[in-house]
């Protein structure tokens, strides 16, 4: 399988850089949305890209898994609710996902809805969201003292894997500099989950 590592992708023209980080995060939704299954190992050196046929190649599937209807279906309103900066969407399907109680302290509850809202940031963004000019990684990190402090029970057995994946999508896309329409593209392949109850989102 010819291509370039991923990790040494950064001296491509930024027409391409932009391409990869649109395909990488588009497959990111994918494996989520339309596929329901993700291959979560965030180490980039397993994917390749081959400059001439613009493809991207997964050369390892040892740590993929499955994801349920019931947490996609929850998780995708958590996404939904940061897309659309609406703080009570992320709190009330945060809690019903298991990332809350309920009975948190309100630095805990503000902490968290904070940091799912800076999250969902680069889909918050109309046109290209520019990853060489971002600051959720440091938001998202200041949060994280607040969180360990207080926080009353684990995250979801299901987001330990799934994030290690979703960060290195977003940290390979700041070390591409990429710009990349997480917006369009999260409508677009979301537009298309159908939840348990049959219905899907429109926007």
């Amino acid at each position: 399988m010819d291509g370039v590592h991923m990790k040494h992708a950064e001296g491509y023209s930024q027409e391409v850089r932009d391409y990869i980080g649109t395909h990488v995060m588009r497959l990111c939704l994918l494996e989520l949305f339309a596929f329901e299954f993700m291959q979560t190992d965030p180490n980039w050196a397993n994917f390749l890209y081959n400059s001439h046929t613009h493809k991207i190649a997964l050369l390892d599937f040892g740590a993929s898994r499955a994801f349920g209807k019931e947490f996609l279906d929850k998780y995708l309103l958590v996404l939904k609710g940061a897309m659309e900066g609406d703080r009570e969407a992320c709190r009330h399907w945060s809690t019903e996902l298991g990332f809350l109680t309920g009975y948190e302290a309100d630095v805990m509850t503000q902490a968290h809805v904070d940091s799912v809202l800076e999250i969902g940031k680069p889909f918050r963004a109309t046109g290209v969201y520019d990853f060489g000019d971002q600051d959720v990684s440091s938001n998202v990190r200041s949060a994280i003292p607040v969180m360990l402090r207080h926080r009353l029970t684990p995250p979801p057995e299901e987001t330990y894997s799934l994030h290690r994946k979703l960060s290195g999508a977003f940290l390979l896309c700041i070390k591409l500099r990429a710009r990349v329409p997480c917006q369009d593209l999260f409508k677009d392949i979301t537009s298309r989950y159908t939840f348990r109850d049959g219905q899907r989102l429109t926007y």
